[in-house]
């Protein structure tokens, strides 16, 4: 299996709200667990930095990380 280093996680190619980046995740990876969708998010985004940027800024959103693609 080949893995592409600005997508390891083979998810469609757009920006998400970290709901529907939750929602991926939860979908891909098959879980149904009780985290938060923004805690969900941030452990991914910690460990896929290239996520980053497939994030919708939103108004209330603090700590936003950067990714290695900006």
């Amino acid at each position: 299996m080949t893995m592409d280093a600005n997508n390891p996680l083979g998810l469609e190619d757009k920006l998400y709200t970290i709901e529907e980046f939750a929602l991926a995740l939860r979908t891909k990876f098959g879980t149904n667990d009780s985290l938060p969708d923004f805690a969900l998010a941030n452990i991914f985004i910690n460990k896929y930095p290239v996520y980053a940027c497939k994030i919708k800024n939103t108004q209330n959103q603090t700590n936003q990380t950067s990714c290695s693609c900006c």
